[in-house]
């Protein structure tokens, strides 16, 4: 077999001009995709058309890679589709389907189709979809615009992709699916990105490209089943092969699988959830040597605007169950941010082996008994709390804050270290988000899975100005509501913390 060639399988009705170029999608395609091609590798690999009209079923096994453009279209030719199950089921035969975890046949989809109940064969292959859907509307947007701002995001990142797949597959000299490096990759270095609403699947596969870049094993690296209890066993035992899992969270619910009324994206955290429970539980009874650490990230993105009252309640449900365990995060910051802190985790061991000093409070020296407040402000506030922490002072307390400086996994330290050694904390909300104030208010709920050893003796939040607000909320995580006035600071505003403090 040689290992440079290519089949690009068609329907010559996929192929018809479209608007403004005299060229069709698979001719498009085909010339973009050559071309990447030979600039990752460097050689002159033959890519070629086959439709209908030119299909020879004995030419197959001289491919290395077949890719098939699916569509409505594409499946009515019932003497392909057959030959293609067929070819298929044989390479399973041979152990052939798959070379260094990746199949050698690919899934293009130019728009929205299901083509499972036709190619039962590929059921388990993840599709390359090069289409746009819309957020909003769910309205599906075929690519005939080949440049610009959409097609860089989307159609030419996805053949980016695919490219390195496909040169992945070309160079494996052979490796069956049980020799191949991508299936020997351990379990420190196998992550679980969970699929997403819509609206965030680009920004997923970046975070896959990045991870995939880096040498390591993103899973499921197959299609999810359409039915709840299959899809709930295959997250279970992908899991099981992970030591972090990824969760990232958008506007859109995301659809749901037959027999539930969940989506994929809130059973995938469930799922998670109960998992990352499991792993606490069993670590708790092992020896430090044969612990098995396991982590959860949840991005939630800060730009969120048309959010729907159920995509809420999922997001504070998130919230609420990430506050009760260590191993478990929900990150609202930008994507790069994000990005450092999954290396962080993966590389470092992130909360469960990095361990660093601490210089002690500005002040403070040793053995002394002064209590230590931490008083948590935005960025954009960090110039209104002079007078607070000037007051906190002059009471006899170390106070510290924030850092904004630095490199972020060593601020994110600070943060968690601040967290568990304080004696008591108060969140300044000023100009920050609310959002931003109830992600603090979790962190404190948190401290002792950073190794707090006893429980804060206050905490409050400090509203500067009225805030429309539910106080309740605040009140129900047994934190002081201070300020809440409109006027300028004044130490009455901070007396029932100091007396609780005291007492």
């Amino acid at each position: 077999m040689s290992n440079k060639n290519i089949a690009l399988i068609y329907s010559t009705k996929d192929d018809q001009p479209v608007k403004g170029d005299v060229r069709g999608w698979v001719t498009n395609f085909h010339r973009f995709f050559s071309t990447l091609m030979y600039q990752s590798t460097k050689e002159n690999i033959k890519i070629k058309l086959i439709n209908e009209k030119n299909f020879d079923p004995s030419e197959l096994n001289s491919f290395n890679v077949v890719l098939t453009v699916i569509t409505e279209n594409f499946t009515e030719n019932a003497n392909i589709i057959k030959i293609l199950n067929l070819y298929g089921k044989k390479l399973k035969e041979v152990e052939k389907f798959i070379a260094d975890g990746i199949p050698r046949v690919f899934k293009i989809l130019k728009k929205p189709y299901d083509p499972d109940p036709k190619l039962p064969e590929f059921e388990e292959l993840l599709t390359y979809d090069f289409y746009l859907i819309d957020p909003l509307t769910g309205d599906s947007q075929e690519f005939i615009h080949f440049f610009g701002n959409d097609a860089e995001r989307s159609y030419w990142t996805k053949l980016v992709d695919m490219a390195y797949d496909v040169s992945r597959v070309l160079h494996t000299k052979g490796k069956s699916k049980a020799e191949g490096s991508y299936n020997t990759i351990p379990r420190e270095k196998t992550v679980y990105l969970a699929s997403t609403g819509v609206d965030m699947v680009t920004h997923r596969d970046i975070i896959k490209r990045e991870l995939i870049r880096h040498g390591y094993k993103v899973l499921p690296d197959h299609s999810l089943p359409k039915e709840a209890k299959a899809l709930d066993q295959m997250i279970r035992e992908d899991l099981e092969r992970c030591c972090l899992s990824i969760h990232i969270v958008g506007e859109d619910y995301g659809h749901q699988p037959k027999g539930s009324k969940l989506s994929v994206v809130d059973i995938q955290n469930r799922v998670a959830s109960d998992h990352t429970y499991q792993m606490v539980e069993k670590n708790n009874s092992l020896d430090e040597k044969n612990k098995q650490p396991f982590s959860r990230l949840i991005w939630v993105s800060p730009d969120l605007k048309n959010v729907t009252e159920r995509q809420k309640i999922f997001i504070e449900d998130l919230k609420s169950d990430a506050a009760a365990l260590e191993e478990v995060e929900v990150l609202q910051i930008q994507l790069q941010k994000l990005k450092t802190i999954i290396q962080e985790e993966l590389v470092t061991g992130g909360r469960f082996r990095n361990k660093r000093g601490m210089e002690r409070p500005e002040g403070q020296k040793e053995g002394d008994q002064a209590k230590m407040i931490y008083l948590i402000a935005d960025k954009r506030d960090i110039d209104q709390i002079d007078k607070l922490q000037d007051y906190l002072k002059k009471k006899g307390f170390h106070v510290v804050s924030p850092s904004y400086e630095g490199d972020l996994v060593d601020l994110r330290y600070i943060h968690q270290e601040n967290l568990r050694r304080c004696d008591a904390s108060i969140i300044y909300f000023g100009e920050a988000t609310e959002d931003w104030i109830k992600t603090k208010l979790q962190d404190l709920l948190k401290a002792p899975g950073f190794g707090r050893k006893k429980p804060l003796k206050a905490k409050a939040v400090y509203f500067d100005g009225q805030k429309d607000v539910d106080l309740e909320h605040y009140k129900k995580n047994n934190a002081l509501v201070l300020g809440n006035n409109g006027g300028f600071f004044t130490p009455e505003h901070l007396k029932p913390f100091l007396t609780k403090i005291k007492s």
